[in-house]
């Protein structure tokens, strides 16, 4: 299907104010009402003329066009009336939330250059600032006798409507600035879709310091229809505004999801004839597929405030299929890789806007805008810029557009947009605070959590005192907006660094969530064992009071701790159990009940089942280097509810049955278990580094024997031809020719990541020395016992099996899925080296990571995303 990217072109009057939209429905519906607020009705009269008569005020009081005006105003009509006479005086408005903190507040009016403060007598005085005030009571007595025909002042299209701060990395906010064209051409797409008229009734819930307030406001004042104005109390009562939308015959309501899922929790059970506008941030599944039989339309809304609240609309018909959909009108769309080459293929880059929507850039943050709003490349009009977004995305085929979260560490929770830096900066303030990290998690699917990783001056680590969080809670309240204060602390005594001297966030470690995500209470050891399971757990994961219910995986278990846990297990009670145990008994009961079977009726099969329910095509997953398959579970985890996986760990983990150093008879292992646990097929094989060649040779034996192989895949494995069959000469020349290459292509990774390739290159170095030691003074090396001997002689057979291994043309098709961050040098960075040996061809697929990191998370949402869709489509070949 031939798709056409980007075809928004829509003719709009471009040099229209936005005030304009709202002035001509007061002139179509006088007594129509504008505005509900609880008795109160406005009509569109009242309000046009009472807009107009506060503009001429504004502008007896040397407003001029251009000057920028400040509003804090509690939640009433008058809150939309003066927004419509700034615009019409020619001025500028920043939206002030009363309830934000009175220095951020006071920072904006300074930043902006504020001449004028229109407020309320409850907060006369109360903001610092060299501005002017102005009372809305006595605005509204001065101007009682003015006269109601429009202001002589010629604003276009070009001039600015509204400069609306975001929270900022460097602890400051900082002004985004959206021209009147920006938000005519919004209004006059959203019309259309997702579409309004003058019957519509709206539910307004937003603080007007929220961009998508603008939604609220201007677009059922736009075409007639009827604001139900929500104050700011019972907005966030999920009860009452469930209340409001069942009596008041609201058709349209605009929440972020976390509304959305407040008032669905309040007992929402019958259909309403309405339109959810649902935007902020991500739309869940779980979500739609609650919203979708209640509603009569669903709406996902994606934008930055920079690019003027909404750029990409998308009605959700099928909670299987959420997108964020197609660019709204005169709204250009690009997934852009690090070179700003055009992603159009399905590829992951990141999101950059173009268009009408495009802001101005920051107020007075010229080094900021120019990070951020660049020259558009795909424009032949001058000064044209798009807007780098900071979000992933990816186009399907019919070209929707795919959010998949954020590139960096800005985040969204609750529909507010986080810089986290700046909750960092006040945090570090605080007495005996010396480092902050704050990074937001999802532990809880649809419940977000800010988390605050704290080194305190003292050293002190573990939980922090209800006493100490209260403390910092109340310091936090003074300066921050209550949405960016964090739900939970936790104390280290270092914060974790990638190689390369970064904060390393995948590191920070899961809260103990035990009031909030542990559904069962806590039960204390009842046996011996359960008590030894328990004692070690708590000891090796850091955690206190584990419950006998609790999972591993849960906890926050991974492959490493659970090496560590069986090796601790086996030294105390002598019995060795598999990695993989954990799959099926991954809670301390399960696990301890499991030490009660004798040694001798333990299996240890290579075939491992990690997620093995459901009816699509099994994923069979050879082990890397690693040799054991535990590190496959999030990634697992991460499919479809209904794909099963299954792993195959290394023959000789046990101890007992020798270990296989011959390429076919490690492959011919694994086939023969995988037939014996299902002869039919089809089969879809997969495996990581060492892994890859393994399941490559199984593809090859089980084609012979007549099997459906429907797919074969390579996590990241280079096809490293044997040179067994070179000469003496020629294998010392590919030798030095090999390293003089390494060699040579060191700086290049260096220049993109100094630290990780000192200390990866370090670790080459050491491991090359070890080995030539080990061959020269073979008796002084000392011989590793237990598990590690078990592994390291696993080890040292497989790649005997891999340097004999001799590679031969299959008739096959390779899917490789390649990690797109390289830490070392390769004669083939684009198809690794597979293109002679896959006579089908081969697909790559870029997973994001390095080779190692693959299958750590976030990356093994995106990587599980990409396998699926690999699997459907070779289920259905």
């Amino acid at each position: 299907m031939e798709v056409t990217f980007n075809n928004t072109n829509v003719n709009y009057p471009k040099d229209k104010p936005l005030h304009d939209l709202v002035i001509e429905s007061a002139n179509k519906f006088r007594d129509k009402i504008a505005i509900s607020f609880f008795d109160r009705k406005v009509t569109y009269k009242e309000l046009n003329d009472t807009a107009t008569r506060i503009a001429k005020l504004l502008i007896e009081k040397g407003i001029q066009k251009g000057d920028v005006i400040g509003m804090a105003l509690d939640r009433c009509p008058e809150m939309i009336i003066c927004l419509v006479a700034i615009l019409k005086s020619g001025a500028t408005y920043v939206p002030l939330d009363p309830e934000y903190p009175k220095d951020r507040i006071e920072f904006m009016l300074e930043d902006s250059g504020a001449k004028v403060l229109i407020t309320s007598a409850k907060y006369k005085g109360h903001f610092a600032s060299d501005t002017t005030e102005i009372l809305i009571e006595d605005a509204l007595s001065l101007t009682k006798n003015y006269t109601t025909d429009e202001p002589e002042v010629q604003v276009t299209g070009a001039d600015l409507a509204y400069i609306l701060y975001t929270s900022g990395s460097t602890g400051k906010p900082k002004g985004v600035q959206i021209a009147h064209h920006s938000m005519v051409n919004l209004m006059l797409s959203l019309q259309k879709a997702p579409g309004i008229t003058s019957a519509d009734k709206v539910m307004a819930t937003a603080t007007i310091c929220f961009d998508i307030a603008g939604v609220d406001i201007y677009l059922p004042l736009s075409v007639g229809a009827e604001i139900l104005l929500i104050d700011s109390i019972m907005a966030k009562d999920g009860r009452a505004l469930l209340d409001m939308l069942r009596h008041n015959n609201v058709t349209i309501f605009q929440a972020t999801p976390y509304t959305w899922r407040m008032m669905l929790e309040m007992g929402w059970v019958k259909k309403h004839p309405l339109k959810v506008f649902c935007g902020g941030e991500a739309m869940a599944k779980d979500l739609a597929e609650k919203l979708l039989p209640k509603s009569n339309q669903v709406w996902n809304m994606y934008g930055p405030t920079e690019t003027t609240i909404y750029s990409i609309i998308k009605q959700v018909t099928d909670a299987e299929d959420i997108t964020i959909g197609w660019p709204v009108d005169n709204t250009q769309v690009y997934i852009l890789d690090e070179n700003l080459k055009n992603l159009t293929n399905g590829e992951i880059g990141e999101i950059y806007i173009g268009g009408e929507g495009v802001g101005r850039g920051y107020l007075n943050r010229p080094e900021l805008s120019a990070e951020r709003f660049i020259p558009n490349i795909f424009s032949e009009i001058p000064g044209d810029t798009l807007y780098r977004t900071g979000d992933l995305g990816k186009f399907k085929e019919d070209g929707e557009i795919v959010y998949l979260g954020r590139v960096d560490h800005q985040v969204k929770v609750r529909g507010y947009r986080i810089e986290l830096g700046e909750i960092e900066h006040n945090l570090i303030k605080q007495e005996g605070i010396s480092k902050a990290v704050v990074i937001a998690r999802e532990d809880t699917p649809g419940v977000p959590r800010l988390v605050a990783y704290l080194v305190l001056d003292t050293g002190s680590t573990g939980i922090v005192s209800k006493e100490q969080q209260d403390k910092w809670q109340t310091a936090l309240l003074a300066v921050l907006p209550e949405y960016m204060i964090p739900d939970d602390y936790v104390l280290l005594s270092i914060i974790p660094s990638t190689p390369n001297g970064k904060i390393d966030r995948k590191a920070l470690p899961k809260p103990d969530y035990s009031h909030i995500i542990r559904t069962d209470e806590y039960v204390a050891p009842r046996t011996s064992n359960e008590k030894l399971v328990t004692d070690i757990w708590e000891e090796i994961m850091s955690l206190d009071k584990i419950s006998v219910y609790d999972n591993f995986f849960e906890l926050g278990g991974r492959s490493l701790i659970a090496v560590r846990i069986m090796a601790r297990l086996e030294e105390v009670t002598g019995k060795r159990l598999p990695l993989a145990t954990l799959f099926e008994h991954a809670t301390v009961e399960k696990l301890a009940a499991r030490l009660e079977i004798n040694a001798e009726a333990i299996t240890w099969d290579s075939l491992v089942p990690i997620k093995p329910k459901g009816t699509k095509m099994p994923l069979y997953i050879v082990h890397g280097a690693g040799l054991n398959v535990l590190l496959f579970n999030a990634l697992a985890m991460n499919l479809d509810e209904d794909q099963p996986v299954y792993g195959l760990q290394a023959k000789g983990l046990n101890g007992i049955d020798e270990p296989l150093d011959v390429m076919e008879d490690i492959a011919a292992n694994y086939v023969e278990e995988i037939i014996n646990h299902d002869p039919v097929g089809p089969y879809a094989v997969a495996g990581y580094s060492l892994g890859g060649l393994i399941a490559y040779e199984m593809a090859k034996q089980m084609l012979a024997m007549g099997k459906d192989v429907k797919m074969l895949a390579m996590f990241d494995t280079y096809a490293d031809q044997t040179k067994k069959l070179d000469s003496p000469v020629k294998k010392v020349a590919k030798s030095i020719w090999t390293l003089t290459k390494q060699i040579a292509y060191t700086p290049v990774l260096f220049v993109e990541d100094p630290k990780r390739t000192v200390e990866y290159k370090s670790r080459e170095l050491k491991r090359r020395v070890v080995r030539i030691f080990k061959k020269l003074f073979p008796g002084k090396v000392k011989k590793k016992q237990g598990f590690a001997a078990y592994t390291n002689e696993i080890n040292e057979k497989s790649d005997k099996a891999q340097k004999n291994y001799l590679l031969t043309p299959v008739d096959i098709k390779i899917e490789l899925f390649r990690a797109k961050k390289k830490t070392f040098y390769m004669d083939d960075f684009k198809l690794l080296g597979w293109k002679p040996y896959a006579l089908k061809g081969v697909r790559v697929h870029d997973i994001p990571g390095e080779h190692n990191t693959i299958f750590a998370p976030p990356n093994d949402k995106q990587f599980a995303e990409v396998l699926q869709k690999c699997l459907d489509e070779a289920a259905e070949k």
